[in-house]
């Protein structure tokens, strides 16, 4: 129902910006919807608001192709006053609790990070009064807990391993083996394939097969 005709907008939200921890775009997710516990009549209320904000935000990013660095930054400060704006009448339509339950929702969702909380986001630095040593220290707090969370994985990893491979017989635990041979750590490289060109379609590329795949 929230996703009707007209109602949508980037990034899958009620013509929000979208994003996680955008409201328009939580109000979207039908698990938000039923937590919330929001009835028909407040959707389609909800529906016009992100169809407004939706407008708002077409109107100003077709004035920036031609904007200079000064007018974009302040056609985002316009942007981010209206998109407030739209976002404080939900105040009319939304229950207080349903409101305040809906911004907690938003909060899990933007301190959401790798390796645990994270206090990243500006608005939760802002509204915890979080000072720039603290942010620091954080920062190099979650690095080194996600490095020890990564040793942590690759020994829970490794035990599975030895528990399955104790499943097989001796034989067959030979047999795999000889199957992988020495133990290798290959190197993960971004941007996709790299090391050499895939081989065109029909070509066998480098430690490929027939159509170039690994």
């Amino acid at each position: 129902m929230a996703q009707g005709p007209g109602g949508r907008g980037p990034g899958g939200g009620f013509g929000g910006p979208g994003g996680g921890g955008d409201l328009f775009g939580l109000l979207n997710n039908e698990s938000v919807q039923k937590e919330l516990e929001v009835v028909p009549s407040q959707l389609e209320d909800i529906r016009e608001l992100g169809q407004e904000m939706r407008d708002s935000m077409r109107d100003m990013f077709q004035g920036m192709r031609d904007a200079s660095e000064d007018e974009r930054r302040e056609m985002f400060d316009k942007l981010r006053t209206a998109r407030e704006d739209i976002e404080k009448d939900l105040e009319k339509v939304l229950m207080p609790a349903q409101l305040q339950r809906l911004k907690q929702i938003q909060v899990q969702q933007q301190s959401r990070g790798r390796g645990g909380v994270s206090f990243s986001s500006p608005q939760i630095a802002e509204a915890l009064g979080l000072s720039e040593a603290q942010l620091a220290d954080m920062r190099e707090k979650a690095e080194e807990l996600q490095n020890e969370m990564r040793e942590k994985i690759e020994e829970l990893r490794k035990q599975a391993d030895t528990e399955l491979l104790q499943m097989l017989t001796p034989e067959q635990q030979k047999k795999w083996k000889e199957m992988v041979g020495d133990p290798f750590e290959m190197e993960q490289q971004r941007g996709g394939f790299q090391g050499g060109q895939r081989g065109q379609r029909g070509q066998r590329g480098p430690g490929g097969n027939d159509d170039g795949e690994i």
